[in-house]
């Protein structure tokens, strides 16, 4: 038999590494599964970090730009006027999608844009209001189910404000929340019992 420098055998070696395997497929699944608070937080921060990058967009290529959003569907996405004068006007064109290069996590009905996890969902849960006070009826409460930023950065038409929820879907106790002010300011929420704290 083969003998390792300490005296093993190459047999236990390899018995010794598979039972080592075995245990760690095991352990590690558990050790890296989030908990419902952790995925519907997790989510609403990737949504003000989207946000963000959008409004950054705006300001970058001094063009309107606007997020749609698709409670049903669990997803969002860019749009960015394409017209050579600036006009402002969006059709909601996948050109005008590709425009911005920014939100491509995903994609539905062949749109890039970012889905949701399979957990979370655009929805109200056990929240009867929002972090504003405002009743928290709608999980997507902007005008059209969007929110636009003009070249300057500031959400249009100026002055809208906007809540935009986040449950989990197999806890609906389990809220967060994303406010929009109208200078284009976002904050990630999470609701805790009965009430929102940042």
């Amino acid at each position: 038999m083969l003998r390792g420098r300490r005296g093993f055998t190459l047999l236990e070696v390899v018995v010794v590494t598979l039972l080592i395997g075995v245990v760690a497929s095991f352990a590690i699944p558990r050790a890296l599964k989030t908990s419902p608070q952790q995925e519907v937080l997790r989510a609403a921060r990737a949504l003000t970090r989207d946000l963000e990058l959008v409004r950054t967009q705006a300001m970058a290529s001094k063009r309107q730009v606007r997020v749609t959003f698709d409670a049903a569907n669990g997803f969002y996405t860019a749009y960015m006027d394409v017209t050579g004068g600036r006009t402002g006007d969006i059709a909601g064109t996948s050109e005008e999608v590709h425009a911005t290069r920014i939100l491509s996590r995903g994609s539905h009905g062949g749109i890039p844009g970012v889905e949701l996890s399979d957990r979370v969902r655009f929805s109200t849960g056990e929240a009867g209001q929002g972090p504003l006070g405002d009743p928290a009826e709608d999980p997507v409460q902007l005008t059209d189910d969007r929110v636009e930023f003009n070249s300057r950065g500031m959400v249009t038409p100026l002055g809208t404000n906007g809540v935009i929820f986040l449950s989990h879907k197999e806890d609906p106790s389990v809220v967060a929340a994303v406010t929009i002010s109208g200078a284009g300011s976002f904050q990630a929420w999470r609701y805790r019992n009965g009430s929102w704290e940042r």
